[in-house]
């Protein structure tokens, strides 16, 4: 069976430059959209390579950082981790989700 892989995924530059400002550890994260997207192109080369599922966990800056308030969480590489972890659990519960072809 596939595994299932989450990726967070931000759906412009506008978003990435509002998430960048949230995150705690902003400084670890590719500098511009272009350069997350080159990143995240790469690691979706690998996930399907592989044979394995990506899904694509939307991270939108307000809703990500009232979920980490209520995961009790930071804005973090730790937050992103757990809010991607929900995304992929809820898919297998559920089928729903965007799956990146």
């Amino acid at each position: 069976m596939n595994d299932i892989i989450g990726i967070a995924w931000y759906n412009d530059e506008s978003t990435y430059r509002k998430a960048l400002a949230i995150f705690a550890d902003s400084k670890d994260m590719p500098a511009t959209y272009e350069d997350w997207k080159t990143l995240v192109e790469r690691e979706l080369e690998e996930v399907k390579w592989i044979g394995n599922i990506a899904i694509r966990a939307d991270i939108d800056p307000e809703t990500f950082i009232n979920w980490c308030n209520l995961h009790g969480v930071r804005p973090d590489g730790h937050g992103r981790t757990a809010f991607v972890n929900h995304v992929e659990l809820e898919y297998r519960k559920t089928g729903k989700g965007t799956v990146i072809e």
